[in-house]
């Protein structure tokens, strides 16, 4: 059971990961699905499934060459990434140069040799061939990366480029290993800890989990923050739909505006609904102070909002001095006053559900 974990569930990882990072128009989108669908099919490449396949149809080793230049199109891209992102297009395009000119040298060595067993002839000029390719993408990687998490502004992309650093680590290492034990074959050299469990199984597998968290980090980092916002902005919501339904542009369903993975535009589309919401109640408002600044101010807000609802659920208008609009001054900090000011009428409502209780 173990074993099978080992060998598949790397590659479902990256296929899952794939699948979550949604394509975009971005060079950048278009060059991390690149690098993750290139890990992806090296990892699904390499697995006993695609082994068994590939001796049944007669092609034996195909499946390794598969694997390792869908390796090298996976780093390939991600020092592509890193350098466009510093403008600096002609060490991008040497470095594509590189990868397709290795990438025709190892399909020349793989073509010359017979199979891929270490004495069998041309099999250590292919591991070095494919050792060099990587090298050069792994070394600007690596550095571009520890560099740019040292100065990252945030957490989890600091985290993300770590983790990303440690797995080219690792992956540098499993290569120098394979390559000396492909050399050892044919030369005088002594190197059964290159064979060993640790350095041919355990360590790649480590690495491309530590890439792919890496990659994923960000990602996921963001979608948390995501669903908190848009969980923290339910309540107030909910409480402006059920009085004014015309402020949604579809009805929330079987799942009542609930969902797991809410994209930015339905986050968007929330904020804009309760700002319909609050406008919708203006007339029913009572007179008090209505621009927010702290914590007890956003409770007096929301105590207004929740006096409104009721005298709109009464149809009793209040007629109230018109309210100044009060909120951030962009998307980002008016989705966080409107957060806590959802906060503020969840405590209110909370708080009044138990004193009927009792």
């Amino acid at each position: 059971m173990a074993e099978a974990v080992r060998n598949y569930a790397p590659a479902l990882l990256a296929w899952g990961i794939l699948l979550w990072l949604r394509p975009g128009p971005a060079p950048g989108r278009r060059l991390v699905r690149l690098c993750v669908l290139g890990l992806a099919v090296s990892q699904t490449a390499l697995t006993p499934a695609a082994l068994t396949f590939t001796h049944a149809v007669g092609s034996p080793g195909v499946e390794r060459f598969v694997g390792h230049v869908a390796m090298l199109a996976a780093v390939w891209a991600g020092a592509q990434i890193l350098l466009r992102l510093r403008g600096d297009d002609a060490r991008a395009r040497a470095h594509t140069a590189w990868a397709v000119a290795a990438g025709a040298a190892m399909a020349l060595l793989f073509a010359l040799t017979p199979n891929l067993y270490p004495q069998s002839p041309w099999v250590m000029e292919y591991c070095i061939a494919y050792a060099v390719a990587l090298m050069p993408e792994f070394t600007v990687i690596a550095r571009l990366c520890l560099r740019d998490a040292r100065q990252a502004p945030d957490r989890a992309l600091g985290l993300g480029l770590g983790l990303v650093v440690a797995g080219v680590a690792a992956a540098a290492c499993y290569m120098v290993s394979k390559t000396v034990v492909a050399i050892s074959a044919r030369a005088p050299i002594d190197f059964p800890w290159g064979r060993g469990y640790v350095m041919s199984k355990a360590l790649p597998t480590t690495a491309h989990l530590l890439v792919l968290a890496g990659v994923a980090m960000p990602a996921i980092a963001e979608w948390m923050r995501r669903y908190r916002r848009y969980r923290r902005l339910a309540p107030l919501w909910s409480a402006l739909y059920e009085a004014e339904p015309a402020i949604a542009l579809e009805p929330p369903g079987l799942l009542q505006g609930r969902t797991l993975f809410p994209t930015r535009l339905q986050l968007y589309r929330r904020v804009i609904e309760i700002r319909d919401g609050l406008l919708a109640i203006r007339p029913y408002l009572p007179i008090g102070e209505s621009d927010p600044g702290g914590i007890e101010d956003d409770q007096r807000e929301a105590a207004r909002i929740s006096a409104a609802l009721h005298s709109r659920a009464k149809g009793i208008p209040l007629l109230s001095a018109e309210a100044t609009a009060s909120g951030g001054h962009d998307l980002s900090s008016d989705t966080e006053y409107l957060c806590r000011l959802a906060d503020a009428y969840h405590a209110i409502t909370r708080a009044g559900r138990r004193r009927t209780k009792r």
